[in-house]
């Protein structure tokens, strides 16, 4: 009798990933008909417009136009997210970002990943802080949620509605070039400043993804981890849980683990 295959975990997220692209879509296409949805479902705008209305008061209408007004304070909204980052660490961006997802797809399509390096001095995965502060500071001083105005996914979601900024096309652009010569690392580890707002979660999230048993010191963790963390000498050898800022929580290293000593949660 055949042995009945586990389903993996990275699968589950694969079904995540899917779900969450077609709950984009429907908000922002089909249930409100506008581009602006794509910032009520984004938890950097919330964290902006607290910035800019220095109003933790604000609020945002969800239902506005089929079952009557929702509304919901955004400091509510962003707490929602907050609290997963608190318990999961970055997995809203392994498994619910729309953007991450398209990035992930155009990496593995790209012809080209790989045939331009990243210059090493660029190369330092705390410049995310200090776009994540820059903006951050931009929203405080001008009272515009100044990000959404670049932000390369709602270039996406904004231009499909009507709504664009031409200025945010450059931006697109550019990313995409990035996603397809360097992959989606460039842009989630070094650039991406609702990365770094999540990453700062991570250092204290309480169900990591951890070892259960002793590494054989393989490295095949490290060689599945599409954000190059070292996997098994900064956590697994030490025996202690993946809290790294970087990780998306894509459960590539459970799957490559040939012991299966990783877990989660």
């Amino acid at each position: 009798m055949a042995k009945k295959e586990k389903i993996k975990p990275s699968d589950i997220r694969k079904i995540s990933q899917v779900l969450f692209i077609v709950l984009t879509i429907f908000m922002t296409y089909l249930f409100y008909s506008r581009g602006t949805a794509i910032c009520w479902l984004d938890p950097f705008w919330h964290l902006q417009t607290l910035f800019a209305n220095k109003d933790i008061s604000t609020t945002v209408s969800f239902t506005e136009h089929y079952i009557g007004d929702f509304v919901l304070p955004s400091v509510v909204v962003l707490g929602v997210f907050i609290a997963i980052a608190l318990l999961f660490g970055r997995i809203f961006c392994g498994w619910m970002c729309p953007f991450g997802t398209l990035l992930q797809c155009i990496e593995k399509i790209s012809p080209v990943k790989g045939k331009l390096h990243i210059p090493h001095e660029l190369k330092d995965p705390e410049m995310k802080y200090v776009i994540l502060a820059g903006f951050l500071l931009l929203s405080f001083i001008t009272n515009q949620t100044g990000f959404c105005e670049f932000c390369p996914a709602g270039t996406i979601f904004k231009g499909m509605t009507g709504h664009i900024i031409i200025i945010s096309l450059p931006v697109f652009i550019s990313v995409v070039f990035i996603g397809l010569f360097y992959g989606r690392k460039a842009w989630c580890s070094y650039l991406c400043p609702l990365g770094a707002f999540f990453g700062l979660f991570s250092k204290i999230q309480i169900f990591g993804i951890k070892p259960d048993g002793d590494c054989v010191k393989c490295l095949m963790c490290n060689k599945a981890c599409p954000m190059d963390i070292l996997v098994a000498e900064k956590y697994i050898q030490k025996g202690k849980p993946i809290n790294d800022g970087d990780c998306i929580k894509c459960m590539n290293c459970i799957d490559a683990c040939p012991r299966k000593i990783l877990k989660f949660p």
